[in-house]
């Protein structure tokens, strides 16, 4: 069976999805952390519940209820989300009245909201779903995780559509953490992040994309999910694993259009997608975290880009990396990994 994505929401450093200047030109952020351009939340959701909630939980529900608009859907039968790191805010302050309190007096609401499901809860509070809700947390495969859970659920024709996303935030502390381990670049805005391929580290950054997938095509759908699929620590080289999984899709190389790689900067990383490139060495190549920054779940922010590839017949200037043309966009590849561990890879075609 078919598998379509029939609406999109998104919350992300170059503003929010569906609208009509996404991606006409670049927002250029100066060294530290893309931060995501948020909505008026008030016009999605009440303002008693919304002065209780952390960034993360406002941006996954908004974000939600923006894809459910764009479908035209009210109520979907199945809420599943994908996290890498869940509610840092609320942890964060957690752990701090947990300290500067003795561990008494504490106030229960961070810890309520700290778990990584808080989001998806959210949401089916909201909407009133109170079938299936799933949330994967498995670092940068775990988008992945939940759009082949999203995928299998239609295929299997257990549910009609279903609301998937990747939700992730980035705090102070967190930043602070993780420069100090190297992660990060210093001194670097994401315009000049390919420039400076030949150092350590990454640009930090966050967002929330939600997708509606279901068994029917309608005159909105955006595009077929093709296929998914995440590997670990690779059993062979890059090219057979690639290969291999096309020809499962019935694809061979030469069938991919657009190649959508999440190359983001960090010497470390980035030399692997080389291989990539001498594969699809006919294909328009393109990439995507100069726009959104690393974090656990900006592969649901590449789906966003290739999903506006397809359906506007058209790669934006920002994202490309040849010059390439593609008469006509069928199959658009993405291929993501990080550290050489989990790699994962998604064919949208056009329907």
């Amino acid at each position: 069976m078919s598998v379509f994505i029939n609406g999109i929401g998104a919350i992300t450093p170059q503003g929010c999805f569906p609208s009509e200047d996404f991606l006409k030109e670049m927002n250029i952020f100066d060294p530290g952390w893309l931060t995501v351009i948020e909505p008026e939340y008030r016009n999605f959701i009440k303002p008693v519940p919304l002065r209780r909630m952390s960034k993360i939980i406002k941006m996954g529900l908004t974000s939600a209820l923006m894809c459910l608009n764009d479908a035209k859907i009210e109520n979907p039968d199945v809420i599943i989300t994908a996290t890498g790191l869940g509610a840092v805010e609320d942890t964060d302050k957690f752990l701090d009245n947990l300290t500067d309190d003795n561990e008494s007096l504490l106030n229960p609401t961070p810890f309520i909201q700290s778990t990584h499901n808080t989001v998806a809860a959210r949401i089916a509070i909201e909407t009133g779903c109170r079938n299936y809700n799933m949330t994967y947390v498995h670092k940068n495969a775990a988008f992945e995780q939940a759009l082949l859970d999203a995928f299998l659920k239609i295929e299997n024709r257990e549910y009609g559509n279903i609301l998937v996303g990747g939700t992730e935030e980035m705090t102070e502390a967190n930043y602070i953490l993780k420069m100090n381990v190297d992660l990060w670049k210093e001194d670097v805005c994401s315009s000049e992040l390919m420039k400076n391929n030949f150092t350590k580290g990454t640009i930090a950054g966050e967002g929330s994309v939600f997708f509606n997938l279901s068994q029917d095509k309608d005159n909105g759908s955006y595009a077929e999910l093709k296929s998914t699929k995440t590997l670990y620590k690779l059993p062979f080289g890059l090219n057979e694993a690639l290969v291999d999984f096309l020809t499962s899709a019935q694809l061979t190389p030469e069938d991919i259009d657009v190649v959508l790689l999440g190359i983001n900067g960090n010497m470390e990383e980035d030399f692997i997608y080389d291989t990539a490139n001498e594969l699809f060495k006919n294909s328009s190549l393109a990439w995507y975290k100069h726009l959104c920054g690393e974090y656990e779940t900006s592969s649901a922010f590449a789906m966003l880009i290739a999903l506006c590839v397809l359906k506007n017949q058209k790669i934006p200037e920002v994202v490309k990396l040849n010059n390439i043309p593609a008469k006509e966009i069928k199959n658009v590849l993405i291929y993501q990994q990080r550290f050489n561990r989990n790699h994962s890879f998604t064919i949208l075609s056009k329907c």
